[in-house]
């Protein structure tokens, strides 16, 4: 595109008006364009060239990163408490209060750890299992697993749970990948996987954009490209705090490095203090992470929230069961029987979705 340099230049300017535009491409590039105030989720400006019609933002996009609330500064916000935003149970400015609350509270992982027991309930895993993930194409091949993994949850076999839903994360991963980029089925890389995130997100974005030839970052900086798209589609926003996640917490090369929640410490022993009933939490919700993105094209995974109906509840009353039956009493048996590895019991949360969030 001929006039990138100029159009990169602009966007670097604090704030734009449309004479300053018109007045810098005929300065430097001794051509007439038309310029016209557009607001395509943030206020910016059309530029019509003899190329085609271009699009910048009125102030730079960093000024948006920092002054302008996002999926994606949420999630930055909470990487140190190693917490995917959950989707559907907390709305966002409850979210964004939590987050804060627990970043300020004396001992912000054990708070992150309490808060994410709170959100959940029996009725609320039950419910995404039967309405999210066995209707998912991209994890519906292990719903047998994911429920094992439940079932293994509600005992208080924390370690089986948690180790079981890591390998399924990465297979619907992969599928959902393959699905909607059309790549080969035997990528195992966390590079290969971060990558392909960013063509999704910047696949999403584009639908918003499909009228321009340039907008801020393209062909020239991949990550500010992002930037804008998470700024421009609430869906790039939401896979962008799933892929940030991804990298700088569950994919994080561990560089020798025991401490914290990572999968190649957990695959591969390097730890073995990773049993925290909020573990499988988290993993869990990497699951909604992959139906959120199957949802924007499959009808059949809710896009949002369902409420729960009486096949939810039945699989629930499942769940409580062997939970009251066989989970409670099951650790005080193993410390008489002098099999330990265990700090506590486990902590389920025993209200229902609807309840939280009244």
């Amino acid at each position: 595109m001929k006039y990138e340099k100029t159009l990169r230049k602009l966007c670097r300017v604090p704030k734009l008006a449309p004479e300053q535009i018109i007045a810098v491409f005929k300065k430097h590039e001794g051509i007439d364009v038309e310029v016209i105030e557009k607001n395509i989720g943030k206020p910016g400006f059309e530029i019509r060239t003899d190329e085609g019609l271009c699009f910048i933002t009125e102030r730079p996009i960093d000024y948006y990163n920092k002054r302008w609330g996002r999926v994606t500064g949420t999630q930055e916000r909470a990487l140190g408490l190693s917490i995917l935003l959950p989707l559907h149970l907390v709305g966002e400015g409850d979210l964004i209060k939590a987050i804060y609350h627990i970043n300020k509270s004396d001992n912000p992982k054990l708070q992150a750890d309490n808060w994410l027991n709170e959100i959940f309930s029996i009725e609320v895993l039950a419910t995404y299992f039967n309405k999210f993930f066995s209707t998912s194409n991209s994890l519906s091949e292990y719903k047998t697993i994911i429920f094992e993994a439940i079932e293994a949850y509600c005992l208080g076999m924390d370690h089986v749970a948690i180790m079981s839903l890591i390998p399924v994360f990465e297979a619907g991963l992969r599928n959902i990948q393959n699905a909607r980029l059309n790549t080969e089925l035997n990528n195992v890389s966390a590079q290969v996987f971060e990558r392909r995130l960013k063509e999704i997100i910047v696949q999403w974005g584009l639908r918003r954009l499909d009228s321009y030839i340039w907008h801020p970052g393209k062909h020239y900086n991949p990550e500010l490209e992002i930037d804008f798209l998470t700024h421009i589609c609430p869906q790039s926003d939401v896979i962008n705090a799933f892929r940030i996640f991804f990298k700088n917490v569950l994919y994080k090369p561990s560089n020798g490095n025991t401490d914290g929640f990572n999968r190649h410490l957990i695959i591969h022993m390097l730890k073995n203090d990773f049993n925290n009933p909020a573990n499988f939490l988290r993993i869990f919700l990497c699951l909604t992470h992959i139906t959120f993105i199957e949802s924007l094209e499959n009808n059949n995974v809710p896009f949002s929230w369902r409420g729960i109906d009486s096949k939810d509840r039945q699989i629930a009353g499942y769940l409580r069961q062997i939970s009251e039956n066989f989970g409670d009493p099951r650790r005080p048996l193993l410390r008489l029987l002098g099999i330990g590895g265990y700090d506590s019991q486990p902590t389920i949360s025993t209200t229902t979705i609807e309840e939280q969030t009244q």
